[in-house]
């Protein structure tokens, strides 16, 4: 498993290579809307190391095709030059009737289906070459439904999953939803999602994908006990830290992705063991 951090801000470069120069990370992963207007020779001289490509603002489930198709010719340009691990964007709202959400929002996964499949089609298409689109930290009943449409919707249309652990652990402390409807898609995909969890101040109160603190426990602990699914030839995990952004935390987090994904299979397999103890 190789082991990543999602680069958004332009103030952790510094902290960022020292993480690559040190060893704790084997790729970066960027948010590539940020970097639309660098040369792709000083995105190689700066990252040192493979990357992959994170869109964030494409929109393409509300953008018009002209827009897409700019946008597209730009990025084509740093995939061909770059050739990044992976290409992947989102599957959320951005607006509701012509406003812009606070927050993104979670589409509905049956009454969406036919039109999220056609824009899929298209702006997968429009990269030239395979998405990874990511799923969504359900706060309502949607976490029930988003592991089959996510299977039906790569086979429709060839793209793949960015699996976020930490999205579906949010949907499952929200909703219920059990983890395991996941075991698909997460057989199915090599590239995947990680990040801290917290809870909202103002009620009622719910989990969300707030990229500000350590792992939880309980994230550690559905890798540990999927490891045989995430962990495969070519595997790349993504650690997200936006906020409350700390050296050391972020290098005692990378240590414990990386103690999970050492671990022997007899020591996955003792129920008596620990996260974090092989």
């Amino acid at each position: 498993m190789l082991v990543g951090l999602n680069f958004t801000l332009g103030g952790t470069h510094e902290m960022v290579q020292r993480l690559v120069d040190e060893g704790h990370l084997d790729y970066c992963e960027l948010l590539i809307d940020n970097f639309l207007q660098v040369p792709p020779d000083d995105l190689a001289r700066h990252f040192k190391c493979p990357i992959g490509f994170h869109v964030m603002f494409s929109k393409y489930l509300e953008s018009d095709l002209d827009f897409l198709q700019d946008l597209a010719k730009r990025l084509r340009v740093l995939i061909d030059a770059l050739r990044p691990l992976y290409v992947s964007d989102h599957m959320a709202y951005f607006t509701h009737r012509g406003r812009r959400l606070y927050h993104l929002g979670e589409i509905d996964y049956d009454a969406d289906y036919d039109w999220v499949r056609r824009k899929v089609d298209i702006w997968q298409d429009l990269l030239g070459q395979k998405l990874f689109i990511e799923n969504y930290p359900s706060i309502m009943d949607g976490g029930w439904e988003a592991p089959a449409f996510f299977e039906r919707l790569t086979r429709d249309t060839g793209a793949g999953v960015l699996f976020d652990a930490s999205n579906a652990v949010c949907a499952f402390r929200n909703c219920g939803a059990p983890l395991e409807l996941w075991d698909n898609v997460i057989a199915s995909t090599p590239h995947f999602h990680i990040a801290g969890y917290n809870r909202t101040i103002i009620e009622p109160h719910f989990t969300v994908d707030s990229h500000d603190g350590d792992l939880a426990q309980d994230t550690l602990a559905f890798l540990k006990r999927r490891r045989s699914l995430f962990d495969k030839p070519g595997a790349t995990i993504t650690y997200e830290r936006d906020h409350n952004i700390d050296y050391d935390a972020i290098v005692a987090d990378l240590a414990r992705l990386r103690a999970v994904f050492s671990c022997s299979k007899e020591e996955i397999h003792a129920p008596h063991v620990a996260v974090g103890a092989c």
